[in-house]
């Protein structure tokens, strides 16, 4: 499904156009009620649309039946979302609701034309790249659900640097570590291929040489970062992600850490374990040259120097029992695209290694090679 995407600072103006495009007459629009509110003010055109904004940090299945609940009642013809990952899989989530016959279809993403309901959407932040996916990640009692249709996919995106203005600090790191990582993972998955590792080229190259002016304010940085996430979101629609991100969802829920920090507390752990098998020298070495590191052993060292540039604290070393729950709540299916078999016992070692804080040289080591990148 080929997508329309439309770019550059206050581009959102143009959202009647898209929907004109894509059928929309009156749509339900999922957001927080910041984010929705600038979009009125900037596109008057949908002031009357009904907003749903009653969904979670991390997406209950719950919220989806409440928003097909709204889109139904208030007779809707397409979904607009506005926010982040947790917004854009939500929006997901109803359009999948509103197109399955029952719970167990739609937790096994057997969607059906039932309703009809394009959707756009517009990202608040630069990080997820959900924009440009299939995919949706919910919850239901607390465990993971997954949803996976070419139909979920959004129609329409439009990637409006104007709208990141007011997004924290720690979230602005966090998205963009999830970006960074997803084109990371994406290169080295066993699902790459010419195309993917071209969408994953720009992404890392995209938050690598944007990261620091971006945080600085700088508009072209802002809107290149936007770009590179986007970019990560096409990368790993091809790919799908690996293990970091396998790892990192019950993270998020036990150490209250944002995604992103999640995906960038175990990649560089990741990244030296692989170092270890012969197979996998020539695919980390080619991808250090792509991100001009010559040395693939420097990577995980520059990864690490970020986090701590950033300040994205290495939680405490949990407990036995909660390391435990860590290696079980891996999602076995995100390990077959990661290039090499990892076992339990592996993982938690990969935990247990993330968790080790460094010695006072190593972090200055680390920080070093970030600091002085590019330069």
């Amino acid at each position: 499904m080929y997508q329309k995407v439309i770019r550059g600072y206050d581009s959102v103006k143009k959202l009647p156009e898209m929907m004109e495009k894509l059928g929309i007459r009156k749509p339900i629009i999922i957001g927080s009620s910041h984010l929705t509110g600038i979009l009125f003010r900037k596109v008057p055109e949908v002031l009357n649309a009904p907003v749903f904004s009653g969904y979670h940090a991390n997406p209950d299945l719950a919220d989806s039946e409440a928003g097909a609940a709204m889109y139904r009642m208030e007779e809707c013809d397409g979904l607009i979302s506005i926010g982040g990952g947790s917004c854009m899989d939500t929006a997901k989530a109803i359009k999948a609701r509103l197109n399955t016959e029952d719970e167990n279809s739609l937790k096994a993403s057997k969607l059906k034309n039932i309703i009809s309901c394009p959707q756009i959407a517009i990202p608040g932040t630069a990080g997820t790249g959900s924009e440009a996916t299939q995919f949706a990640v919910v919850y239901e009692n607390g465990s993971k659900v997954s949803l996976n249709h070419t139909e979920l996919r959004p129609d329409g995106v439009i990637l409006d640097p104007a709208l990141l203005d007011s997004l924290p600090a720690y979230h602005k790191k966090a998205c963009a570590l999830d970006a960074l990582a997803q084109g990371i993972e994406s290169y080295w998955s066993r699902g790459s291929n010419d195309d993917s590792k071209v969408h994953a080229y720009l992404a890392i190259i995209g938050v690598l040489d944007n990261l620091k002016t971006y945080l600085g304010g700088d508009p072209h940085a802002v809107s290149e970062m936007l770009d590179a996430s986007f970019q990560s979101g096409k990368a790993i629609q091809i790919t799908r992600t690996t293990a970091a991100h396998a790892m990192s969802y019950r993270l998020t829920k036990i150490m209250g850490i944002a995604h992103g920090h999640a995906c960038m507390l175990t990649l560089p752990t990741l990244w030296e374990m692989m170092l270890e098998h012969e197979e996998m020298k020539e695919t980390l070495q080619d991808l250090s040259t792509k991100m001009r590191l010559g040395d693939s052993q420097i990577v995980p060292k520059l990864l690490r120097g970020i986090l701590y540039d950033l300040e994205m604290e290495i939680p405490t070393m949990p407990d036995e029992k909660t390391l435990d729950e860590l290696s079980d709540s891996v999602n076995v299916e995100r390990l077959n695209n990661h290039p090499v078999t990892m076992s339990r016992e592996e993982i938690r070692e990969a935990y247990m290694r993330s968790f080790t804080p460094p010695c006072e040289n190593e972090k200055l080591a680390c920080l070093d090679i970030w600091r002085y990148y590019g330069r």
